[in-house]
């Protein structure tokens, strides 16, 4: 199991805060229309809550391959997000 753990904070170009990647991510994933419906709005309120989601390795893949491909969020928000999703090994 992988363990996501988005409360980090997001920044503007000019360096204020925009939100926390938790917030952004949840989100997107409340907007989504197809997929596990249940595990996506479950993983939302986790991670709105600031809390950690832990996913196996099919649902780490898919999630991360969301973050990569969907228009809804912008690369000032994307980048950061899947940068640290590089980071988790196990």
């Amino acid at each position: 199991m992988k363990k996501v753990n988005l409360n980090f904070d997001l920044f503007n170009l000019d360096g204020s805060k925009i939100s926390t990647a938790g917030k952004m991510v949840s989100g997107l994933l409340m907007s989504e229309m197809k997929g596990d419906a249940e595990k996506l709005f479950d993983w939302a309120m986790t991670f709105n809550r600031g809390e950690e989601v832990s996913m196996d390795n099919s649902d780490f893949t898919k999630f991360k391959e969301l973050i990569k491909s969907t228009e809804r969020l912008s690369v000032l928000v994307k980048a950061p997000i899947i940068k640290y999703l590089e980071t988790i090994k196990k």
